[in-house]
């Protein structure tokens, strides 16, 4: 994300923002929601650790990347995998401290729900300030917001659990037309962990609606908790199934979908704008050849500017190598565009190359005219192009192997 001539990666944002509202919630709950301080130092303390799992779960997961090059601890994260080590992490963590201290699970749950809320909502508006255009994420956004404030005026337990499961469920919702709207023909990480998150809070919501039922001895109590689990659970599966209908509805006119949707954002002009044509250009590769950025049409383009001596590009480079890997009979290039005029000269390129492994396009920028063109002023930069040749995304900073699938699956 960049603040004028400043840009900070994305997720050390996410990282920095997840450790300042933690501080926020912490103060936030005990001023506001006047609950107790030993309450609030739990959250604080299972939520701080729960986002440095998530940051620094890249080096459980890509360990001999890490041994290879330690920076890119800087710039990468668990994604999706990291997340879920966070929440299971935080689950036993809480578990633990609740039994320890005896804290009553109605308080634990009264803090926890509306700070939670306050999370989803800095990052979701973190995400809508990093792409402005996507109505999904809007949504999302907005949808935390509201919940954050109805939670902060809410005491009731079992109504703060049914919050979480309509909120998980509207995100399931949203994460599941996402999927259908771009065309994706695998369903995505973010579905798997909405529609796990709901099965999870509908069993702790029943689970505790049981345990008070039994405690409590009030037969006219019965049925009411698992009445609401249950609609929440249908409500989940019809959408499911209305959302399968939608995409079988869909599938015979996919190639068609995609077409009018590409022919949509190219407005025919040419520039570097998102729903412009890309400039084409020519230049010399590594090996010799001649390559036009147009002779790619057909396929879908990482256009990637970069140098050896800038850290966060080489940190991206193994992940770009991969990802390449394991895409590249999937109609997906990358076409690297070394800025050659700051390098010691084409040789520090190619042994670079070679050194690294790396088997995708890399041709040579000597003059800078191309980085110029694209306003490559902060690298690494990269486009993502379409089959049709319009722009469709632009990211400044390295991107890891789940941010060039997630880009590229919102394309193809």
């Amino acid at each position: 994300m960049q603040f004028g001539n400043i840009v900070v990666q994305g997720e050390n944002l996410l990282l920095i923002s997840g450790l300042l509202i933690s501080y926020v919630m912490f103060y936030y709950g005990i001023k506001v929601l006047k609950i107790e301080r030993n309450i609030m130092d739990l959250i604080l303390n299972s939520f701080i650790n729960g986002v440095l799992i998530w940051k620094f779960s890249y080096v459980v997961l890509h360990p001999n990347s890490v041994l290879q090059n330690p920076m890119t601890i800087l710039y990468f994260n668990g994604g999706y995998v990291g997340v879920s080590m966070a929440i299971v992490f935080i689950t036993v963590y809480t578990w633990l401290y609740v039994k320890k201290q005896n804290i009553p699970v109605v308080s634990y749950t009264r803090a926890m729900v509306p700070v939670y809320f306050g999370y989803f909502s800095t990052f979701a508006w973190i995400r809508v300030m990093e792409n402005s255009q996507n109505y999904f994420i809007i949504l999302q956004a907005i949808a935390a917001i509201c919940f954050f404030i109805v939670a902060s005026r809410v005491k009731a337990q079992k109504t703060l659990l049914q919050l979480l499961i309509w909120f998980h469920l509207i995100q399931f919702e949203l994460a599941m037309y996402k999927k259908y709207f771009v065309n994706t023909g695998i369903v995505s990480k973010e579905v798997w962990l909405y529609g796990s998150l709901v099965i999870v809070f509908i069993c702790i919501s029943y689970w505790l609606e049981r345990r008070e039922r039994e405690e409590v001895l009030e037969e006219r109590n019965k049925g009411r908790g698992r009445k609401a689990n249950q609609l929440a659970l249908g409500v989940m599966v019809v959408s499911i199934a209305v959302s399968s209908i939608f995409n079988s509805q869909h599938e015979v006119g996919k190639v068609k979908s995609k077409s009018v949707l590409s022919t949509s954002l190219d407005s025919g002009k040419i520039g570097t704008n998102k729903g412009e044509i890309a400039p084409d250009f020519e230049l010399r590769s590594i090996t010799g050849d001649n390559i036009q950025l147009s002779d790619l049409r057909g396929k879908t383009v990482i256009l990637n500017f970069w140098a050896t001596w800038c850290p966060p590009c080489r940190a991206e480079m193994p992940e770009m190598q991969k990802f390449y890997e394991n895409n590249k009979n999937n109609n997906v290039e990358i076409l690297a565009v070394n800025l050659t005029n700051s390098e010691r000269g084409p040789d520090a390129v190619n042994d670079f190359v070679k050194n690294k492994g790396v088997t995708f396009k890399v041709v040579l920028d000597e003059q800078g005219e191309i980085g110029n063109l694209y306003g490559a002023i902060t690298i690494p930069t990269s486009y993502i192009i379409d089959k049709n040749g319009v722009i469709r995304d632009k990211y400044i900073g390295p991107m890891s192997y789940e941010t060039m699938d997630r880009m590229i699956s919102g394309v193809q």
